[in-house]
Parts: C-alpha cells; structure tokens; sequence
C-alpha cells in the first residue's frame, strides 16, 4: 500500500493543534475579558450560546490546522503570506475580497437565480455570525443612560446613542430578524431548486445538501418566533421557544467547522488562490512552448509531490511531467506508448519510452 503520512513527525498536527487552539482561546478569553469589562456585564441569558461559540472556534481551528498542513495547502498558504506583503499583494486581496465575496462574481456568470439565493444565504449567515458572536462574546452590549435612551458599547467604549423607538433602535435591535428573513428567501430558494432540478438530485445526500437547508430555516424561524411572541403574543410560550432556538443554534456551531458551512471560512482562505495565479511569472510548457501556469506553481506542485513520494521525473532529464501542459502530456503518453519519438521543440529534446508507463531521454540524445 503506497501510503506516505504528510509530515515525517507523526506528532507534528497534535502540536500545531495545540497550539493554534491554546493562542485562539486566549485571544477569546481576553476579547471577553475586555468586551465585559472586566466580567462586570455579562448576559447568562447567552451562557450557552458562549460554551457552544468558544467549542465551535475550537474545532474550527483543528480543522484549518489540518487543512494547511497538506503539502499543497501548505505551500500555497506561505507563498499567499509572502504575497501578501507587497502592495501590489495586497491590492490584490482588497480587490479578490470585492469580487468573490462582497459581489460572488464566481457564482453570477453561472446563474442569476443561484446568486440570488447564494447572496442571501451567504449575506444572511455571516451578518448573523458578527451580530451572534458581538452578543455572545460580550463584545457589543447596549446600556440604558437615560429614561429612552439607550449607548451602544462595543468592547467596553461607548460609540453612539440611540433612543430607544427610533428607527436605528429598530433596525439594530431586529437585526437578527431582517438576516434570518433573508436566510430563509435564499435556503427556500435553493431547496426549489434541489427539488426540481432532476439532474442534481440523484447526486444531492441529505446530511449534505437538505440538513444544513433545514437546520438554518430552523434557526431563522424559532430566531423570529421569540420577537413575535415578545411583541404580540404577551411572552406566550417563550420559555419554551427560546428553548427550541438555542438548541438549534448549538447543534449548527457544533456541525459547523465539519460541514458543507465548512466552504465558509474557506472562501476567505481561498482569495489567496487567484492571487497565486495572478502574480507569478508565467511558465512555457516544455514541448509547444505555451504559457499554461505559473512558474512559482509549478516548481510548488513538483515540491508537493515529492513530499507525498508521488514524483513523476523524466529520466535522464532535469524535467518532470508537470513541466508540459495538459494537451502535450497526454499527447508525450500516446506517442511514447506507440513507441515513437517525443519532440520537446521547446526543451530541444528527443525522448522516448522507458518502458514503465513514462518517458526517458533517448539512448544517446543530449539535454
């Protein structure tokens, strides 16, 4: 069985876990600290939404540990770090951060529809995380000042005042409303679509594709209940209800870092890809001379590979399969399989087959 771990130090993801955990739970227990000022205000309300949101920021953290820690991943996330301190870098970023995730420019030229009800499952989610974890981590509280009047503070500063019926007041204080809304438009959306959609439902899985859909209707609606039975119902059933929300909530932080939400912090990560791709010098291929990658790229495939013990040299050469582009490398295959010549014009070499499903330099050529 050709299996080859990541790292030689077997030990190597317990560490980093480790410690990527222990600096994540400081930051969070003193981002509390200063949020509640000093632990004097503090909402037991949200006692459990806490526990569950510092659990969830754990077990985030082991996973993009584990992510960053393949060889490729790896590699990609210290050259997108090198990229980034440039301003050239970091223009890029602003820019990428615009276009794939400020605008989801990647999902428009699919289709109108899918943008719409990703724009407002994406939108509605992450407005509803930075309100959730503002509140639960005590980093934004309101204070009454004044009979009708109410301050805003955000981690133990007070930034603005508001009364208590006007509409910044309302628009603030229901703004879990307004996201859950658009968070069911967008999961109603998206499951029309799944169940019309004939060609995508024999490969849809439930736990993958409807659970989550369920889950955030859930959360949205038991979320939007707890307003309709304080402000028109008397508090009828509230106990029971906000019961309910909290539950639903705690399994989605829980679920969350192994999930299909999983793609939600990677989006982030990912704005390093294009930039990747963008900036390097570009590579010609070795055989028609077409520029089919970067150069930065490829020497990092062919670094990767060889970490994983998964090298494809060309023998006798300094070269490797990844130095032609896709076309010539199934072309190099075929020819050599027939037992013909391969011209790398571009290289100025005449190679052949070594017999063993790859390519050599041949007997008596020169590199």
């Amino acid at each position: 069985m050709n299996f080859y771990p990541y790292e030689e130090d077997s030990l190597l993801f317990s560490k980093k876990s480790a410690r990527n955990v222990f600096i994540v739970l400081v930051i969070l227990f003193f981002s509390v600290y200063i949020g509640s000022e000093q632990f004097g205000y503090f909402d037991m309300a949200l006692y459990g939404y806490l526990w569950a949101t510092v659990l969830c920021f754990v077990l985030l953290t082991i996973r993009i540990t584990s992510w960053t820690l393949r060889p490729p991943t790896r590699r990609l996330w210290k050259q997108g770090i090198k990229m980034m301190f440039s301003a050239k870098g970091l223009a890029f970023v602003f820019k990428t951060l615009y276009t794939n995730i400020g605008e989801q420019r990647f999902i428009r030229n699919r289709s109108g529809y899918r943008w719409a009800q990703h724009m407002f499952i994406s939108w509605g989610v992450i407005f509803s995380f930075a309100i959730t974890f503002s509140l639960v981590l005590n980093w934004l509280h309101f204070e009454l000042v004044e009979p009708k009047t109410y301050a805003a503070v955000v981690f133990g500063i007070p930034m603005f005042r508001m009364g208590v019926d006007s509409l910044l007041a309302i628009a603030i204080y229901h703004g879990l409303n307004w996201t859950g809304i658009a968070v069911i438009i967008g999961c109603g959306m998206a499951l029309y679509r799944r169940v019309t959609d004939e060609k995508k439902i024999v490969e849809q899985s439930k736990e993958y594709d409807f659970f989550p859909l369920f889950l955030l209707i859930a959360i949205s609606i038991t979320g939007s209940l707890l307003t309709v039975s304080a402000l028109w119902m008397e508090g009828a059933f509230y106990l029971g209800i906000a019961l309910a929300h909290q539950i639903t909530v705690i399994v989605f932080l829980l679920y969350f870092p192994f999930s299909k939400f999983w793609h939600l912090p990677l989006r982030f990560l990912a704005v390093m890809v294009p930039m990747y791709h963008a900036m390097g010098e570009q590579k010609q291929c070795a055989r028609c001379g077409i520029e089919y990658a970067t150069a930065t790229q490829i020497k990092d495939v062919q670094l990767a590979l060889e970490k994983r013990h998964l090298s494809v040299p060309i023998d006798h050469t300094t070269l490797h399969f990844s130095d032609l582009c896709s076309q010539c490398r199934r072309v190099s295959h075929r020819l050599s399989a027939y037992g013909a010549k391969v011209h790398f014009r571009k290289a100025n070499l005449v190679l052949e087959s070594n017999e063993k499903n790859g390519l050599q330099l041949k007997k008596g050529g020169d590199q």
